[in-house]
C-alpha cells in the first residue's frame, strides 16, 4: 500500500485482521460497537481543496436504514471525511480518504443490510471509492447543454436551464426556438449563454455545444432528435419518448449507431411519494406485489392547446401516462405480456384527444395493473392501490400513504408521511453527468423509455381491435 496501492474498506472492514496493528493504523479506524439498525440521516461534507471529493460528486444528504458503525481510535485529521452522521451529539463518519505513503484508502462504514446495499448513493460511493483508490480522477470538463424549444406553457425552457446549472459538471450554453417572441424570452431569462437561435441547425452547428434537450411538443421529439443525434449531440427528452415504436426504434437504433446518449427526463422517477411507495415494498412490508391501480381523473375540459390535439400529443395518455406507465413497469420486475385498452371521446368534442383511456396490464409473473386517466370522471379514484400478499398500499396527491400490512401476523393499519422532496428534476441531471462524466449506469435508459410507448400503443391496438393483444417486439 505505502509503494502506491489502493484498498477500499466497506463496513466490516474495521472489524476485520483485529491482530494486524498495521492494517488497523493503515485503515485510521477500529470498530467499537453498533446501536440497533434504525434509519438515519448521513450528511455530505465538501471542501474546496480536500482528496476524494469526486466521490461525492453531485450526491446529497440522504437517509438510509442500516447499521450505525462507531469507530475507536479514529483520527480525523489523518484523513479527510466525506460523509457523517450524527449520534447524540458527536458525528460519527460513514464515509473517508486518506494517503497512505503513496497509496489511496477508502472506508465506507454503510453496507450492513440489504436496504443499503439498494441504495443508490451507498452504491455511488462504494463504486467510486473503487474507481479513486486506484489512481482514476474524474475529468476535469463540462457538459455543454442546448435547449431546443422554449415555450412558455409550464415555461419548460427556463426550468430545464435551471436544472441543469444546478448540476456541477453541467451548463446550459444556448438556445433555440422558432418563434422570435420565445427567444427574447430566453434572452431576459437566461442573459449569459452563449448563443440564441431560431434555427436548429445554427445550434447544433456550435462546436461547444455536447448535449441537447428536446422540449418541443410530442409530434417533434422524434424527429428533431434524430436530427441532434446525426450532428453528434447526446440528447435528452421530454417525455413522452414519441408517438410511435417505430420512432422510438428508430432515436434508439440513431443512437447506438454513434455511441450517443439518448435518455427520458423521467424525473417523476424521483417523486417523493414513489420513492416512499417503493421503499415500503422494498421493506417487504406488503408481501408480494399482484395488482395495482393507478391514474388521474377529473371533470373539466382539457383546454384548446396542443396537448389536446391528438396528431401533436399521440392522445390523452401520451402525457401524464409516460410518467404512470413508467412508475408501473419499474414495480413490476416482469415483461408485459398483454395489453387491453379503451379509449372513450363522448364529453369535449371540440378537441381531438380521447376524453377516457384505460390500459390494463398483465405481466408474464401474473401481476396485472390498471392505469387510467380520464377528463370526463366526476368521482376519481386513488392515484394509488397497490394489493401484496401482505398488505395494501393506497395514496392520492399527498405527503401521506396508507400503509395496511400483516406481516407481523397482525393486522396493522398506519399512515406514512412522505418527507422526500416531490420533484427529481435536479436528481435526474446528476445521474445524466455521473454517467457521461464518470461512466456510471444511466438510470433513464431509451429501452425503458421504450416499453412506455410500447404500452401505450398496445392500448391502442387493442381497442381498435377490440381484444387484447402483446406489446411490440423489445417493448415487452
Amino acid at each position: 500500500m505505502r509503494g502506491g496501492g489502493g484498498f477500499v474498506g466497506i463496513h466490516s472492514a474495521t472489524d476485520s485482521f483485529r491482530g494486524s496493528r498495521a492494517y488497523l493504523e493503515m485503515l485510521n479506524g477500529e470498530f467499537l460497537h453498533h446501536p440497533e439498525h434504525h434509519e438515519f440521516k448521513v450528511t455530505i461534507r465538501r471542501t474546496a481543496d480536500g482528496m476524494g471529493q469526486d466521490l461525492i460528486a453531485r450526491m446529497g444528504d440522504f437517509s438510509i436504514y442500516d447499521e450505525m458503525y462507531h469507530l475507536q481510535n479514529f483520527d480525523p485529521e489523518a484523513c479527510t471525511v466525506l460523509a457523517e452522521t450524527q449520534w447524540q451529539g458527536r458525528q460519527m463518519p460513514m464515509a473517508y480518504v486518506r494517503a497512505y505513503g503513496a497509496g489511496r484508502v477508502a472506508y465506507v462504514a454503510l453496507g450492513h443490510t440489504a436496504q443499503a446495499w439498494r441504495h443508490p448513493e451507498f452504491k455511488k460511493l462504494a463504486l467510486r471509492a473503487i474507481r479513486w483508490s486506484t489512481g482514476v480522477d474524474a475529468p476535469d470538463r463540462t457538459i455543454r447543454c442546448g435547449l431546443l424549444g422554449y415555450g412558455p406553457a409550464f415555461n419548460m425552457g427556463k426550468g430545464h436551464a435551471g436544472w441543469i446549472n444546478e448540476t456541477p459538471g453541467m451548463r446550459t450554453v444556448a438556445m433555440c426556438d422558432a418563434s422570435p417572441a420565445r427567444v427574447e424570452a430566453a434572452r431576459q431569462e437566461l442573459p449569459d449563454l452563449a448563443g440564441y437561435y431560431a434555427d436548429v441547425d445554427d445550434m447544433l452547428a456550435m462546436s461547444d455545444l455536447d448535449l441537447v434537450v428536446n422540449i418541443l411538443p410530442h409530434n417533434l421529439h422524434a424527429p428533431m432528435t434524430l436530427r441532434c443525434l446525426a450532428a453528434g449531440k447526446h440528447v435528452v427528452l421530454e417525455k413522452p419518448f414519441s408517438i410511435t415504436v417505430d420512432e422510438a426504434n428508430a432515436m434508439i437504433d440513431a443512437a447506438r449507431s454513434r455511441n450517443l446518449m439518448l435518455s427520458l427526463f423521467h424525473n417523476r422517477r424521483w417523486d417523493g411519494d414513489y420513492l416512499t411507495i417503493r421503499d415500503l415494498i422494498d421493506r417487504g412490508l406488503i408481501g408480494d406485489i399482484f395488482h395495482i391501480e393507478c391514474g388521474q381523473g377529473s371533470f373539466s375540459h382539457p383546454g384548446f392547446w396542443w396537448r389536446s390535439d391528438k396528431a401533436i400529443s399521440g392522445g390523452v395518455m401520451h402525457d401524464w401516462g409516460a410518467h404512470f406507465l413508467d412508475w408501473i413497469l419499474n414495480l413490476v420486475p416482469a415483461k408485459v405480456a398483454q395489453v387491453t385498452g379503451d379509449f372513450q371521446k363522448r364529453v369535449w368534442n371540440a378537441v381531438t384527444n380521447e376524453d377516457h383511456g384505460q390500459a390494463y396490464i398483465r405481466f408474464e409473473n401474473g401481476v396485472t395493473a390498471d392505469y387510467w386517466i380520464s377528463s370526463i370522471a366526476a368521482i376519481s379514484r386513488p392515484k394509488w392501490l397497490i394489493l401484496g400478499t401482505k398488505g395494501a398500499i393506497t395514496a392520492d396527491w399527498k405527503d401521506e400513504i396508507r400503509l395496511v400490512s400483516f406481516t407481523s401476523g397482525v393486522r396493522q393499519d398506519s399512515t406514512v408521511k412522505v418527507t422526500l422532496p416531490g420533484y427529481g428534476s435536479v436528481q435526474y441531471y446528476r445521474n445524466v453527468a455521473d454517467h457521461l462524466l464518470l461512466g456510471e449506469e444511466l438510470l433513464v435508459k431509451p429501452e425503458q423509455a421504450r416499453r412506455v410507448i410500447g404500452v401505450i400503443d398496445a392500448a391502442q391496438r387493442s381497442a381498435q381491435l377490440g381484444r387484447s393483444v402483446a406489446p411490440a417486439a423489445g417493448c415487452e
